[in-house]
């Protein structure tokens, strides 16, 4: 950021056109941010560790904003284009201290569930695990033809596996349904035969995958939904800027800078 200052004063004291030659620089920054997106779909290719790509990807993001502050002033621009544009930068610069943060702390949080899932296969895993909870009680059920976990499974537990979250909860996912249900099922435990206690175990551990699987989606979700926002922020900040640079050109006046 210093050596960026400096740049700046120079052409400031040259008298050269800082205007141009900022954006110029901004253009370029912005290009570079948006190839390591690329550059995560290729993952093959020789070019270098990603981590290396990720730390020049966060050094070019913190120049960038130093570079836009000298091009484009304090002052909120005017123009329909320049401020589009404006928009679009701090929108991509805010969305990428969101999406540092989420992935500094979102893996973490995944780790400490007893199992890890393929975010594609979450789906698939939930129906699995409602329908294994059903056989179960009915295994008890016939065994024994005590319906009191047959009765408990269906009022409270039959929804929790079957039906997807609140909103609320993927923005802040809790264990607090799980340990509302955990906790009443301890509740009926005496008043259940020896075959409707063991599907009770099972129901117990069902339970804990259904919440494992719903904190994974949610975590996963919003991981993917912010990168899918951020690629769209970038490219759109791409297309504009480009949009940009070439009117500027086209009416710029005196001798080429």
């Amino acid at each position: 950021m210093a050596l960026c200052a400096a740049w700046v004063a120079w052409l400031d004291a040259s008298l050269a056109r800082t205007a141009y030659a900022t954006g110029y620089a901004l253009w370029a920054a912005v290009l570079l941010l948006a190839a390591y997106g690329l550059r995560k779909k290729l993952p093959g290719l020789p070019i270098g560790a990603s981590r290396h790509w990720l730390r020049w990807h966060l050094v070019i993001a913190a120049v960038s904003l130093g570079l836009f502050g000298w091009h484009a002033g304090l002052a909120w621009p005017t123009g329909a284009v320049e401020g589009a544009l404006a928009a679009l930068y701090l929108g991509t610069f805010a969305s990428g201290l969101v999406g540092f943060y989420l992935t500094r702390t979102i893996p973490r949080q995944l780790a400490r569930t007893s199992e890890q899932f393929i975010y594609e296969r979450i789906p698939r895993l939930k129906e699995a695990a409602r329908r294994d909870a059903r056989a179960a009680v009915l295994e008890a059920v016939h065994a024994t033809g005590a319906t009191t976990l047959a009765d408990f499974y269906a009022d409270r537990v039959h929804g929790f596996l079957g039906r997807p979250r609140a909103w609320r909860y993927t923005l802040r996912p809790t264990g607090a349904a799980r340990q509302r249900l955990f906790n009443e099922l301890r509740g009926v435990d005496r008043f259940l035969t020896d075959p409707e206690r063991d599907a009770a175990d099972r129901l117990f551990k069902l339970v804990r995958r259904k919440d494992d699987l719903d904190f994974h989606a949610a975590r996963q979700g919003l991981l993917k939904a912010w990168l899918f926002a951020h690629l769209a922020l970038t490219w759109a900040l791409v297309l504009v800027g480009t949009a940009h640079g070439v009117l500027a050109l086209a009416f710029r006046g005196g001798p080429t800078p």
